[in-house]
C-alpha cells in the first residue's frame, strides 16, 4: 500500500532528477493560488449557510402573504446564488 504523500512541494520529478528553480516557483505559485481560492470558497460557503439559515427561519416564522415571508424567498434564492458561484470555483478548468 502506498503511503500518502505529505510533502507539499515537490524536490524531485518522477524520475528523480531534482527540479529547477523555475519549476519550484510554479509550484509556490499553483499552491499559492489554490489556498487563495479555498479562503474565498470557505468565505462563500460562510455566507450561504448564514443566509440559508436566516431565510429557513423567515419561512418558519412568517404567514402566507406577509412581507417577511417574500424577504425570505429573496435571501433563499441570493444563497443559492453564491452557493453557484462557490461551485464554479469548484470546476476544474475555470481558473484558467
Amino acid at each position: 500500500m502506498k503511503e500518502p504523500d505529505l510533502q507539499l512541494i515537490h524536490l524531485e520529478d518522477d524520475n528523480g532528477k531534482p527540479l529547477s528553480e523555475k519549476e519550484l516557483e510554479l509550484q509556490m505559485k499553483r499552491m499559492l493560488r489554490e489556498r487563495k481560492m479555498l479562503i474565498i470558497r470557505n468565505w462563500l460557503n460562510t455566507i450561504f449557510i448564514v443566509l440559508a439559515l436566516v431565510a429557513i427561519v423567515g419561512v418558519l416564522i412568517f404567514k402566507g402573504g406577509e412581507r417577511g415571508l417574500y424577504i425570505s424567498y429573496g435571501i433563499a434564492v441570493l444563497a443559492i446564488i453564491i452557493k453557484m458561484v462557490e461551485a464554479l470555483f469548484r470546476m476544474p478548468g475555470f481558473r484558467q
